[in-house]
């Protein structure tokens, strides 16, 4: 990698001195225009517009205009699209005269979903189309959070928490717990909670009403640079809407007690350049499960955008969040087995939970007086979390049981910019990025032991505030139509300050103190489109997450005092002696703060004429070995280096005007590198995930019928625990009938028994003389209908 960061440098050097400057933009041209509907003259807001063979493109405003800047001189064939409308093609001649505006007139066309797939929105990695997501969005149902997730292709999720808790994350062989390795944002706020109280990266997205979500963006792997921690496996993008069409009122009822009411109202406001809305969303649900789980959630989200002038523009949102749940947590197989209760049973049932989250963000654009344009946003999340979880039963405590509690209350404030020019340098585009900001965690958490939901002794109290602030730049080279380059690279500094109320208390690692940490991370991403409707991409790149800043400040607490004693003239066994007295593992010594993540990847990208589009990827990373705090006892434990790699295949079809299809397969092995053969398995990684569709739209009827399969996969290193595979079919269809939509969704239409969450647990139930280590799990739903009636006004 340090060839990688030389190979930045040369670039972002020789992009420097070859910058914009006043000879060159003699040489080059603007194209502006105005993107309408063809029927009725509205503007036509967030159309795409590009320059075919090129990385040049803009997006439409609220009125419908867009601009390109610093465009050389020749000849090009611009590409207007819109989800909903015709693509429309225009070939244009750039010299010594200014182009006219242009005006691209769209006509509406019923799904054209082929145009959307052949978009030539010139992606950077096989994974990273913006118009095969486009595409997902369209043809996939999305009624949860759940669903949004799971447009990431390989993405996978489980819940095992009564419906209420994050979802458990797997992606390209990580067992990302609930987010340790996948970096969430919603427009630019992000979701990860670092040095959360139950799991580092704890990614909770169930405050996201599903129905205000226009875009989302996938990026898997290390390799952009402005997405930095816990973004080693990837990073998902959702984008709200700035407008909804019409106002929408939906009601919806199942099985298991399952209701949801869901409203979108538009705000009449007195400006044309305005627009705003409010969404709201109530869910109830019981669930499978003998015990009810009681699970109520309620959402709230408001939005406004407006111009200011003629050349910016202001966005202000605000979320509100808030959830409760009983669970009945995890099954032991035994128990089953043994008919001590069913499939849908509980030994423990008062595990359960709350949490609410508060967001206010506001986010300032203005485009320069070149080619440039400037982001300016600020948020801030108010957010507290409360679950009881009961793992082991009776191990620890054969009288009251094992139950513990753990919590978190915190405030996040953060700030992103970023500023993006272009300009030509003889035959060549640049594109420049650069970006910067800060993110702050004010955090208390507590662990406590809590045998039936009373508090019995705490295990961990701690105060924290943890600091990240960053800097990133990205440079984007267009030397022909058939090769482009893209190179970054990104700082992170870290800063931990932890006050601990239990320092003194042996029984488990405590201390306060502080620490700092600085990562600095190149990345590579090379292009190479041999024809038009062809892609080839190489990528290289170093990612990283951090650690828990309670384990950040045991470990600086180890290495002082290893290092005092070690002045003093102590031996290593005395060391090791004085911090095993004190709580401490001596191993920590010299730990790695923050693991790096190297990653690379080979993949392409072919479309076949509008109605086919197939990507692939083989890719590998590899991550360092690292202490990880564990949440749910408040100690550390060793995790050792890893390596990771697999094949990513996706493909989307346009079968015919109303029949679309997609598939994902992914297949991925995750071993840790310094164990021996057959003892090297990474618990849970999964192996083999496809998900796929058929569907049926029409202007009166959408239909679609879809797979979701995982295969086995070990549950421990030596893989004498096997997670159990499934492969299940649900389908849904809609039917529109003037104003109104009547919904009907079966899931799991074969009725399998699955396993929803899997893990090899060590547990005791209350009457065995000695625990067991074996399959635990949460169980997927059975089948079950759900119908719902939505209208339009």
């Amino acid at each position: 990698m340090r060839y990688l960061s030389l190979l930045f440098l040369a670039i972002a050097s020789l992009c420097t001195l070859a910058g914009p400057r006043a000879s060159h933009a003699q040489d080059t041209s603007t194209i502006r225009g105005v993107v309408v509907d063809g029927a009725d003259d509205t503007p036509l807001a967030g159309a795409n517009i590009l320059l075919q063979g090129t990385g040049i493109g803009a997006s439409a405003d609220l009125e419908g205009a867009f601009v390109m800047y610093d465009v050389p001189p020749g000849q090009y064939v611009l590409i207007a699209s819109q989800i909903g409308y015709r693509t429309v093609e225009r070939a244009i001649t750039l010299g010594a005269r200014p182009l006219p505006p242009l005006e691209l007139r769209l006509f509406q066309e019923f799904i054209p979903l082929g145009e959307v797939v052949a978009e030539a929105d010139r992606p950077f990695s096989a994974a990273s189309s913006r118009a095969v997501r486009a595409f997902d969005l369209q043809i996939r149902p999305i009624d949860s959070a759940q669903d949004l997730l799971q447009t990431a292709p390989g993405l996978v999720v489980a819940q095992h928490a009564g419906g209420g808790k994050a979802e458990q994350i797997f992606l390209r062989g990580f067992d990302a717990d609930h987010g340790t390795d996948v970096a969430l944002n919603v427009d630019g706020v992000p979701v990860n909670m670092v040095s959360h109280g139950h799991g580092q990266g704890y990614a909770d997205v169930h405050f996201v009403i599903p129905d205000v979500v226009e875009q989302v963006d996938v990026r898997k792997g290390p390799y952009f640079a402005s997405y930095g921690n816990l973004a080693t496996a990837g990073a998902v993008t959702f984008k709200t809407r700035d407008h909804v069409s019409s106002n929408v009122i939906r009601l919806e009822a199942g099985q298991f007690g399952t209701r949801a009411a869901t409203m979108l109202y538009r705000i009449p406001t007195p400006g044309r350049h305005q627009g705003a809305y409010m969404a709201g969303q109530f869910y109830q649900s019981d669930g499978p499960v003998e015990v009810p789980q009681a699970f109520r959630r309620a959402n709230l989200f408001g939005k406004f955008h407006s111009h200011v002038g003629d050349n910016a523009r202001i966005s202000l949102s605000a979320s509100g969040f808030s959830s409760a749940w009983d669970a009945s947590g995890q099954v032991p197989q035994r128990a089953v087995d043994t008919g001590l209760i069913s499939r849908f049973g509980a030994i423990d049932d008062l595990e359960g939970g709350t949490t609410s989250r508060q967001d206010m963000n506001f986010t300032y654009d203005v485009d320069g007086s070149g080619s440039g344009g400037l982001t300016m946003q600020m948020f801030a999340s108010r957010y507290n979390f409360k679950l009881f979880s009961n793992f082991t039963f009776f191990l620890e405590d054969p009288v009251d049981g094992d139950m513990i509690e753990q919590t978190d209350d915190r405030r996040i404030l953060g700030l992103n910019a970023r500023y993006d020019f272009s300009h030509a340098v003889q035959d060549a585009i640049l594109g420049t990025a650069v970006g910067g900001g800060f993110r702050t965690d004010d955090v208390d958490v507590s662990l406590w032991q809590s045998p039936n939901r009373i508090r019995d002794r705490q295990l961990v109290g701690a105060q924290i505030r943890e600091s990240n602030l960053f800097a990133w730049a990205r440079q984007e080279i267009v030397l022909t139509s058939w090769f482009r380059a893209q190179a970054g690279l990104r700082g992170d500094y870290f800063g931990f300050n932890v006050e601990d109320a239990l320092e003194g208390d042996a029984s488990l690692p405590h201390a306060s103190g502080y620490a700092q940490a600085v990562v600095v991370s190149p990345k590579l991403n090379l292009v190479f489109s041999p024809l038009p409707t062809t892609d080839v991409f190489v990528n290289f790149g170093q990612g990283f997450h951090s650690n828990d800043a309670r384990y950040v400040v045991i470990t600086e607490r180890v290495n002082n005092v290893s290092r005092r004693l070690r002045r003093s003239g102590e031996t290593q066994t005395a060391i090791d002696s004085v911090l095993v007295q004190g709580g401490y593992d001596p191993a920590q010594e010299g730990a790695t703060l923050v693991p790096k993540a190297n990653g690379a990847e080979v993949g392409i990208q072919q479309h076949v004429g509008s109605r086919f589009v197939f990507s692939a990827a083989l890719w590998g990373l590899d991550l360092e070995e690292e202490f990880v705090y564990v949440g749910d006892a408040g100690t550390t434990e060793a995790s050792g280096a890893t390596r990771r790699y697999g094949v990513d295949i996706e493909a989307r079809a346009v079968i015919s005007a109303k029949l679309y299809a997609d598939a994902d397969v992914n297949i991925s092995r995750g071993v840790f590198k310094d164990e021996p053969a057959g003892q090297d398995r990474v618990p849970l990684a999964p192996t083999l995930t496809a998900t796929g569709g058929l569907t049926y739209s029409s202007p009166l009827m959408d239909a679609r019928l879809q797979l979701r399969h995982i295969s086995d996969r070990p549950a421990n290193e030596d893989n004498s625990v096997v997670a159990e595979g499934f492969t299940l079919l649900d389908f849904v269809a809609t039917r529109n009938i003037r104003s109104f939509e009547v919904k009907l969704a079966v899931e799991n239409l074969l009725d399998v028994a699955w396993n929803e969450a899997q893990f090899d647990t060590e547990s005791r139930l209350r009457d065995e003389a000695v625990p067991v280590s074996e399959l635990h799990f949460t169980p997927g739903n059975p089948f079950n209908v759900r119908v719902g009636l939505t209208y339009r006004f």
